[in-house]
């Protein structure tokens, strides 16, 4: 969609790219060769960062881009690996990624039967092929509309004919159905010799049809788009775990007064630093953070202890049901169920 573009904006399409290719070298070779490639490894380049916030994250990426590569000597080396082989891929190795390391074209021979639409052939349209010939009526001489020109092979990425069937090559790319479309007008045939169709679609010559797999996978398509936009859209801002320090049972303070440690992690899933406080929502009683509050760092988890002290008349048994609410400002952005351990009278 985008590597191939490229190559067809500089150097032309398939017939052009074969003669620039065996044509000696000129400053108009060098200079189109040049300019594709250097185009390639900038677009790998980009590809290449993306793909790495994937796995770091945007703050950590912007890190290693915008300090010196030696503080950031690892994930620099990584970007680069990550450029070069994107290169590779899309500028040398591209067909033999799809028809010998990805496993697409082996689960798709699995999951097609008759009524899956895929990039097909239509041979009730097209046979018998044949060569074209001048003023020749090929509907009476039992001729179809294919003219044997095979440019649908030519322009394949994977080299197959598509006209032999649907094959594990097959990436639908759809360059067979673009080079025959041009084809079909030069001789004043209608389009869609190969197109997207069914093999039940070519021989009963219907179009696109609701079958019971096409319902059922549309129904959990549209169930799955739905959930996602759901979790998305109700996602929390802020989301924190507050437990209890595990080994430590509670402190007396005297007066009735009794406390528990805790240690909390809070999650700030915005751009924006957060100034949090913690309030006891559940009972009348006294928090403590030890230390200062960890400053709430956007897209990152700060971590941090706290105690809880509550009176004895709130104590009702050895483990006393609490909530905990995280404030930011007045607005109550997040709340926390945890037990508070405490002397059984």
């Amino acid at each position: 969609m985008i590597f191939r573009k490229i190559e067809y904006w500089i150097e032309g399409d398939y017939r052009n790219q074969i003669a620039l290719n065996k044509a000696p070298l000129s400053w108009n070779k060098f200079f189109k060769k040049f300019s594709k490639h250097f185009i390639f490894f900038s677009f790998s380049f980009i590809i290449s960062n993306l793909f790495l916030t994937y796995i770091i994250g945007t703050n950590e990426w912007w890190k290693i881009v915008s300090d010196n590569p030696l503080n950031h000597l690892g994930g620099f080396i990584a970007i680069l690996i990550f450029t070069f082989v994107f290169y590779g891929v899309y500028a040398r190795f591209r067909e033999q990624i799809c028809t010998t390391i990805c496993p697409y074209g082996r689960l798709q021979g699995v999951m097609l039967d008759k009524k899956s639409i895929n990039v097909a052939y239509d041979y009730i349209r097209g046979e018998s092929r044949a060569h074209l010939k001048r003023g020749e009526d090929r509907e009476a001489a039992g001729k179809g509309d294919c003219i044997d020109c095979h440019q649908c092979v030519h322009v394949c990425p994977t080299g197959i004919d598509i006209r032999n069937g649907v094959q594990m090559e097959c990436i639908n790319c759809t360059a067979c159905i673009d080079e025959c479309d041009s084809i079909m007008d030069k001789i004043g045939k209608p389009r869609g010799l190969i197109r997207y169709a069914s093999e039940d679609g070519i021989q009963n010559k219907t179009g696109f049809i609701w079958t019971k797999k096409v319902i059922a996978y549309t129904i959990i398509l549209v169930v799955l788009i739905l959930s996602f936009t759901t979790l998305l859209v109700t996602r929390p801002d802020v989301e924190t775990t507050i437990l209890r320090t595990p080994g430590m049972l509670y402190q007396e303070h005297g007066n009735g007064r009794y406390s528990n440690l805790y240690n909390f992690k809070v999650v700030n899933k915005t751009r924006d630093t957060l100034p949090i406080t913690f309030k006891i929502t559940s009972h009348a009683g006294e928090i403590k953070l030890v230390g200062h509050i960890p400053e709430i760092v956007p897209n990152a988890i700060s971590e941090g202890a706290l105690f809880v002290i509550l009176d004895q008349k709130d104590i009702h048994s050895i483990k006393t049901p609490i909530t905990i609410g995280i404030y930011e400002g007045n607005a109550l952005i997040d709340e926390v169920s945890t037990s508070f351990v405490g002397p059984a009278l």
